[in-house]
């Protein structure tokens, strides 16, 4: 009987593969184990004075290890990639900032941001022109001298009700006590203006009236009002009033154009130049007369290269404070520039 011998047969070149493979998982697997980052605390700080529709926001990174960063602001806005940046949110509502730091590491924080504030601009709150002595019984010519006044609505908190709609108007009081002169004009109520006297009784004397459940009718038509100023001093006697000597802001343009260009660099914040603006946010117009708010100044300048040909402020005489801006810039990027 013929008996069959079975040969085996190795291939070379399959254990090769085979060989190959396996040192290439090896190496995947240990550049995947030492490329993975530690995270640590990754974290940002957020810097502003408020959170409006009107407000620049900074966000700032405070992880020390990182070298790439990207912001997502939740509002479908271009993404970010330094580790300090400023934006401005223009709708109200609830955000979550995303900050991911070296690819991988990520943190998120949420941010409210509200209506832009309706600023109260002192110039038009109208001046009440009053007497010092005020009697029971003697009639009371109170008047104001407001330029910008077409119409006038008066209570002298005796009622619930206008007491006069004339630029000049003459009351008799009947009682005595601490009485709230009110003042609207043109119908604005944020503007309004109040200030409180004592009525003397019918012999020049002041009374001391302590009411029991009393509600000041004044104030009960007060209720619905949002924004109350707040008023002058009580008048107790009648003495001259000396008006507190404001102090006057000095500040040139030269010295307002290096703020801007510091501020460009990230060398100062914001907060150096406002405190020479009359309100929080002060108009600015380029040198073609359009108009923008100082924090989309501050939003296009930001870490961008900048040249101001000109600026001119507009102060206000008596307290030299910033009403409005002026100025002729342009932004480099590369090679070429954009006028503001």
């Amino acid at each position: 009987m013929k008996s069959n011998n079975i040969k085996t047969h190795f291939d070379r070149n399959v254990f090769l593969t085979f060989l190959v493979l396996l040192v290439v998982g090896l190496i995947l697997i240990s550049f995947k184990i030492n490329s993975k980052v530690d995270c640590g605390n990754p974290d940002f700080k957020i810097i502003a004075n408020s959170f409006t529709t009107e407000d620049l926001i900074e966000f700032n990174s405070i992880d020390d290890s990182g070298v790439e960063w990207e912001w997502d602001f939740g509002d479908k806005t271009n993404t970010k990639f330094q580790s300090n940046v400023a934006h401005q949110f223009t709708k109200p509502g609830t955000y979550k900032v995303a900050l991911r730091v070296n690819g991988q590491c990520d943190v998120v924080k949420e941010i409210t941001i509200n209506e832009k504030k309706e600023l109260i601009s002192p110039e038009l709150i109208p001046n009440i022109i009053l007497p010092t002595n005020v009697k029971v019984g003697e009639e009371v010519v109170f008047s104001s001298d407001a330029p910008f006044a077409e119409s006038w609505q008066w209570s002298f908190g005796e009622s619930l009700h206008i007491d006069g709609t004339n630029k000049e108007e003459k009351y008799t009081f009947k009682s005595p006590g601490e009485k709230t002169i009110l003042l609207v004009v043109n119908g604005d109520r944020r503007h309004e203006s109040r200030r409180r006297i004592v009525v003397l009784d019918s012999r020049g004397e002041r009374q001391v009236i302590t009411p029991r459940n009393r509600v000041d009718p004044i104030e009960t038509a007060l209720d619905n009002i949002n924004d109350s100023l707040v008023l002058p001093p009580t008048v107790t006697v009648p003495e001259p009033v000396v008006e507190p000597e404001v102090k006057k802001i000095v500040v040139s343009s030269d010295e307002i154009l290096q703020m801007l260009v510091g501020y460009s660099e990230r060398r100062l914040d914001d907060r150096a130049m406002r405190s020479y603006f009359c309100y929080s946010s002060i108009p600015v117009f380029n040198k073609s007369g359009k108009r923008y708010t100082v924090n989309q100044l501050f939003n296009a300048i930001r870490d961008q290269k900048i040249e101001i040909n000109s600026l001119n402020l507009r102060k206000k005489e008596d307290t030299g404070c910033i009403t409005s801006m002026t100025i002729d810039m342009k932004i480099k990027k590369g090679l070429f520039s954009k006028t503001f």
